[in-house]
């Protein structure tokens, strides 16, 4: 495939999910793979730059970090988006609806441009597989497809089981938003993080109950995000991922783990 860009600079502005505060984002045309740009410092979009995955995926080169850039970096995946340069003002990525959709339409509005290098698909040839506890994530030989379960305790999510082989990600895939469980919530902000969520931004669950006044935007919408994240985790390859994954209540630390094994013996020459 074709290595593609944006057609021209964007910016988007929204508040962190994490850290709470005024964000804005300006996304430029570029021919140099996907770069995170803060304070002048620039971090290419590489399985070695995750500094963090605890309940994100955060970005970083010493001092310098950027965090929860899963959700955009899904984005530049469904919008098959090779090459931009993303400035951030502050220390993570706007939240805006907790899902992909924001920064799709926004991209889409701006217009996305080829450019004149091809894309190679990373061709896995052996299976790999990561694993913590009862979570576990593998990749084998075959035709890209994605498939994920999980399994929570609250009856408003369970057990939920998706395969996604790459079927209109804009519809099925980028909609669906993060969540998290209303016990959690006091726990994350005592780490720091979930200062600017709530459910404008969030699904938030307790027990059988979906706290959101206008419920879900799919029955299946937490595992549909699941799938959003490793998407966007992956997408730190630079480039599509041929192959068969499964994964079961996995996490962004098993996500990136599993990049990670990829590019070491499959990206050498990348």
């Amino acid at each position: 495939m074709k290595r593609t860009t944006v057609a021209q600079p964007l910016k988007i502005q929204g508040t962190g999910l994490h850290r709470g505060g005024d964000i804005e984002v300006e996304i430029s045309p570029a021919d140099t793979g996907i770069c995170f740009i803060k304070d002048g410092t620039r971090i290419p979009a590489r399985p070695d730059n995750i500094v963090d995955t605890r309940l994100n995926t955060t970005i970083g080169a010493g001092e310098v970090k950027i965090s929860t850039i899963e959700h955009l970096l899904s984005a530049l995946y469904g919008l098959g988006i090779t090459d931009c340069d993303i400035a951030v003002s502050g220390d993570e990525m706007p939240s805006m609806d907790g899902s992909a959709l924001p920064f799709v339409t926004h991209i889409q509005r701006c217009g996305i441009k080829e450019l004149d290098e091809e894309v190679s698909p990373i061709v896995i040839h052996e299976a790999l597989a990561v694993k913590a506890g009862d979570s576990w994530v593998e990749i084998i030989p075959g035709e890209f497809c994605v498939s994920y379960g999980i399994d929570f305790a609250e009856q408003a999510i369970g057990r939920q089981h998706l395969t996604y082989c790459g079927n209109d990600y804009v519809r099925e895939i980028a909609p669906a938003r993060t969540f998290g469980l209303l016990k959690d919530v006091e726990m994350m902000r005592s780490m720091g993080l979930g200062l600017g969520g709530g459910l404008h931004n969030a699904v938030i669950v307790d027990g059988a109950e979906v706290l959101n006044p206008e419920g879900l935007r799919f029955p299946d919408e937490f595992i549909r995000h699941k799938i959003l994240d490793i998407l966007g985790d992956l997408w730190t390859l630079g480039a599509p991922v041929e192959g068969k994954i499964q994964a079961y209540k996995a996490s962004h630390a098993l996500h990136i783990e599993l990049a990670r094994k990829i590019h070491a013996l499959f990206c050498g020459d990348r």
